[in-house]
Order: C-alpha cells, then sequence, then structure tokens
C-alpha cells in the first residue's frame, strides 16, 4: 500500500504587467529562480500548514 496519498494539488502562476520593462521582467524571474525566494515560500506553506490542526500529519512537496 502507498505511504501516502495525493489529494491535492495547487498551482502558483505569477503575472506581470504587459508593459513592464525587459530589466524589470528579468528581475522578477530572477527572484522566482532564487534559492533564499524558494526557502521563504516553503516556510510561508509550512507556517500555514502548521496553524491548521488538520494538516498537521499531511506532507506537501513543493517543486519548480
Amino acid at each position: 500500500m502507498a505511504k501516502n496519498i495525493l489529494i491535492d494539488e495547487l498551482h502558483l502562476t505569477v503575472f506581470v504587467p504587459s508593459g513592464l520593462g525587459a530589466e524589470s521582467v528579468r528581475a522578477v524571474r530572477q527572484t522566482l529562480r532564487s534559492a533564499r525566494w524558494h526557502t521563504a515560500l516553503r516556510r510561508a506553506i509550512q507556517g500555514v500548514f502548521h496553524r491548521y490542526a488538520a494538516l498537521g500529519n499531511v506532507r506537501f512537496n513543493l517543486t519548480r
């Protein structure tokens, strides 16, 4: 029997304004690819999970 069962998947879509300059778009992409941002997002998700008792035993996987 499987150790874990997938019950839901969430996707995050990031939009930038169409008129945003190339340098700003590059900065957004660089930020989204950074390990620091990924770590901050993971910690934020963990914080939300810890606020709900029903999610105490669940695990999540954050991938890019």
